[in-house]
C-alpha cells in the first residue's frame, strides 16, 4: 500500500439557483399587464380620438367648456351646428360615451353660441321624437334668447322631428326637412302604467297612508278615479294650449288652423311643406346655405362643439356605469316606477 497522500476530489461546480420564483413573477406581471391593457386601452383610445378629433382642426371656445371642431369653410365668421338627438330631456345614460348630448349639454352649447361674437348663425339639427314638456320648453326659451342676441337660427329636420322636436323648431327663422322626414305629432301625452292585477296574482299588496285624496294620483296599484282623470285631462289641455301658442307664434298661422292640424297625427316632410308647417324641403347642407344667406355671408367656418374629456373623466364615467345595480328582470322599474310626466313626444 502506497504512503502517498490522497488528493481530495475537486468539489462540483456550484449550480445556479433555480429561477422558478422569478419566472412566476414574470408570468404574473405579463398577465396583469394584459388585463390592464384590455381595460385601459379602449378608454385611452377614446381619449386620443377626442383629443385628435379624427384629424379635424380644433380650438377652445373662449370662456366655455367646449372646443370647436371645424367641419368646413373658412374665415372668422362661424356657423355652429348643434344636434338634438333622441328623447328631449332624457338623462345621458351612457355618460361620456353616449351618442347624443344631454339636456344640460344642449343648453350649454346654445348659450356658448349665443355669447360668442364670432357666431353669426346656428343650424339646429333636430332628430328627435320629442320628450318632456319642461325640457322642450327650456330648449325653446334658450333658442329664443339666442335669436334675441342677434344670431340667426335655421332648423334642419332629420329622420324624425316630431312633437317636442317640432316644438323647439318653432324658435327658428327657417325650417328645412327631408321629404321623408316624420314630423308633426303635435300634442301632449301622459302615460300611466297600471299593474294592480299582476300584484294581486303575486300576492303583493301596498298600504298607502296619505294626507289628501289625490296625494297618490297616478298610482299603478289601482285604477284611476273619475276625479283623477279630470285632473290629468286639465293638465294635458293646458300643456296642449301652450304648444298651440308656440306654433301660432312660430309659423304665423291662425289658431283654428293650428288646432285642426294638431290632432296628434304625423306628417311627412312633403305634407308638412304643403300644410305650412315647414319652409323648405332640403337636407343639412341646404340648411347651412340658408343660414349663410340669412346672415349675409358668402363663406363661413362651419363648426360643431365638442367637449374635451381627460382619461380620468372617461374612467370615472365607466366606473359610475358599472356601479349601477343590475336589474335583468326589470323588477326595479315596477317596484320603483318613475313619476308620470307630461310629454311632447311621438309615441307609436
Amino acid at each position: 500500500m502506497s504512503n502517498e497522500p490522497v488528493t481530495p476530489a475537486p468539489a462540483p461546480a456550484a449550480q445556479p439557483a433555480p429561477r422558478k420564483d422569478r419566472t412566476w413573477i414574470i408570468v404574473i406581471s405579463i398577465i396583469l399587464g394584459i388585463i390592464l391593457a384590455c381595460a385601459i386601452l379602449p378608454l385611452g383610445g377614446m381619449a386620443l380620438l377626442l383629443a385628435l378629433g379624427g384629424g379635424s382642426a380644433t380650438a377652445t371656445v373662449p370662456g366655455s367648456r367646449w372646443q370647436e371642431e371645424v367641419i368646413s369653410g373658412r374665415g372668422t365668421d362661424r356657423i355652429v351646428i348643434i344636434t338634438v338627438s333622441g328623447t328631449i330631456g332624457a338623462s345621458a345614460g351612457d355618460g361620456l360615451f353616449s351618442a347624443g348630448l344631454s339636456h344640460e349639454q344642449l343648453l350649454s352649447q346654445i348659450r356658448t353660441a349665443a355669447d360668442d361674437t364670432r357666431v353669426k348663425a346656428v343650424v339646429l339639427r333636430v332628430d328627435s321624437p320629442g320628450g318632456g314638456v319642461v325640457a322642450s320648453n327650456e330648449l325653446y326659451v334658450e333658442l329664443k334668447k339666442l335669436r334675441e342676441k342677434g344670431k340667426h337660427l335655421v332648423i334642419s329636420m332629420g329622420s324624425v322631428a316630431a312633437s317636442g322636436g317640432y316644438y323647439i323648431s318653432m324658435a327658428g327663422e327657417r325650417i328645412y326637412a327631408n321629404p321623408d322626414t316624420l314630423t308633426g305629432s303635435l300634442g301632449v301625452i301622459v302615460s300611466l302604467l297600471n299593474y294592480d292585477e299582476a300584484f294581486e296574482r303575486l300576492g303583493l299588496r301596498e298600504y298607502v297612508y296619505k294626507s289628501g285624496d289625490f296625494k297618490d294620483i297616478g298610482s299603478p296599484l289601482r285604477p284611476p278615479q273619475p276625479e283623477e282623470e279630470a285632473i290629468w285631462k286639465a293638465l294635458v289641455d293646458e300643456a296642449y294650449q301652450g304648444f298651440v301658442d308656440v306654433i301660432v307664434e312660430g309659423r304665423g298661422m291662425a289658431r283654428d288652423d293650428v288646432i285642426r292640424l294638431a290632432d296628434g297625427r304625423i306628417y311627412t316632410g312633403r305634407q308638412a311643406k304643403a300644410l305650412g308647417l315647414i319652409d323648405e324641403l332640403g337636407n343639412l347642407d341646404d340648411a347651412i346655405e340658408g343660414a349663410k344667406e340669412l346672415a349675409g355671408l358668402t363663406d363661413a367656418l362651419i363648426v360643431r362643439y365638442r367637449s374635451f374629456n381627460t382619461l380620468r373623466d372617461l374612467l370615472q364615467a365607466n366606473l359610475e356605469r358599472n356601479l349601477q345595480p343590475a336589474d335583468p328582470l326589470g323588477l326595479r322599474a315596477i317596484v320603483q316606477p318613475h313619476a308620470p310626466r307630461l310629454e311632447y313626444r311621438f309615441v307609436p
